[in-house]
C-alpha cells in the first residue's frame, strides 16, 4: 500500500507568516507571507504619501519663516487675521489646489484671505491687501481678487475646513511655533463694529510704523475685573450630568 504524506494545515499568526503544521501538531516550517500586487502600491503609496505631506508642510514652514512673511505676523500680535487655525487652512488649501512648493510664496496672501472670508465676520483682512500688493494696492485690488479666485478654482471650489482637519495638520508637526498662535478669547467677543475702535479698521502695510496696541487688549489690561466676568461666562457647562460634550 503506498504511504501517503501526514495531513498539513496552514494557520495564520499574528505576524503575517504562514505556519504550517503537521497531524501532530508540530510546526514544520516558517514561511513570510508575500504580499500580492495590490497590497505593495498600497504600501508604497502611503510611504509616497507621507513623504509627499512632510515636503509640503516644510515647505509652507519656509514660507513662514522669511523675514516679510514673519514681520506680517508679527504684527498682527492679537492673531485676528493669521491665527493658529487660519494658517492651517492656508496649507489645507495649498494641498487641495495641488499646488508646487515653489507656488506657496506668491499663494499665502491669497489663501490667507480666503480664509478669512470664510471664517471671520468682520473684516480686518483689508490688511492683507496692503502687504500682498504694496504701495498703491487700492489700484490693485481687482487683480488680486482674480488671482483668489483662480486659487479657489484649482481647489475645485472646495474652501470650507472643519476644525478637525485643522487639528490634523498642526498634529503633523505639533512643536512648531506656527501653531502656538492661539487668539485670545477676547478677540471672540461679539462686539458690533460702531462699538470698536476706529484704528481697528486702519490698514498700516508693511511700510508704516507698526499698529498702535490693541485698545481691547490695553482695556483687559487696566479692568481685568471684565476679563473675570467675561471669561466666566464663557467657560462651558462642566456639570458631569450634562448631556451637551464640549
Amino acid at each position: 500500500m503506498e504511504n501517503t504524506p501526514p495531513a498539513v494545515r496552514e494557520e495564520r499568526i499574528t505576524d503575517g507568516t504562514l505556519s504550517r503544521r503537521n497531524n501532530r501538531g508540530h510546526p514544520s516550517r516558517k514561511r513570510k507571507r508575500k504580499l500580492c500586487p495590490c497590497e505593495e502600491d498600497l504600501q508604497k503609496r502611503r510611504r509616497d504619501d507621507r513623504a509627499q505631506l512632510q515636503e509640503e508642510r516644510e515647505a509652507f514652514f519656509r514660507v513662514l519663516e522669511l523675514d516679510y512673511f514673519k514681520k506680517f505676523l508679527t504684527r498682527d500680535s492679537c492673531m485676528r487675521t493669521s491665527d493658529k487655525y487660519l494658517l492651517a487652512m492656508v496649507l489645507v488649501y495649498f494641498r487641495r489646489a495641488g499646488l508646487r512648493t515653489e507656488e506657496y510664496r506668491k499663494n499665502f496672501f491669497r489663501a490667507l484671505f480666503l480664509a478669512n472670508q470664510m471664517e471671520e465676520d468682520i473684516d480686518f483682512c483689508d490688511e492683507i491687501y496692503a502687504w500682498a500688493l504694496g504701495d498703491g494696492w487700492r489700484k490693485r485690488k481687482e487683480q488680486f481678487l482674480e488671482q483668489r479666485n483662480q486659487l479657489f478654482r484649482r481647489m475645485g471650489f472646495n474652501a470650507l475646513v472643519d476644525r478637525s482637519t485643522c487639528e490634523r495638520v498642526m498634529a503633523e508637526d505639533p512643536t512648531h511655533w506656527a501653531w502656538t498662535r492661539q487668539r485670545q478669547i477676547q478677540h471672540s467677543w461679539a462686539i458690533p463694529i460702531f462699538r470698536r475702535h476706529h484704528e481697528e479698521f486702519t490698514i498700516h502695510g508693511p511700510w508704516g510704523s507698526p499698529p498702535p496696541p490693541c485698545a481691547l487688549c490695553k482695556n483687559i489690561h487696566r479692568f481685568p475685573s471684565m476679563w473675570r466676568v467675561q471669561q466666566a461666562e464663557e467657560e462651558p457647562d462642566t456639570d458631569p450630568n450634562s448631556c451637551d460634550d464640549r
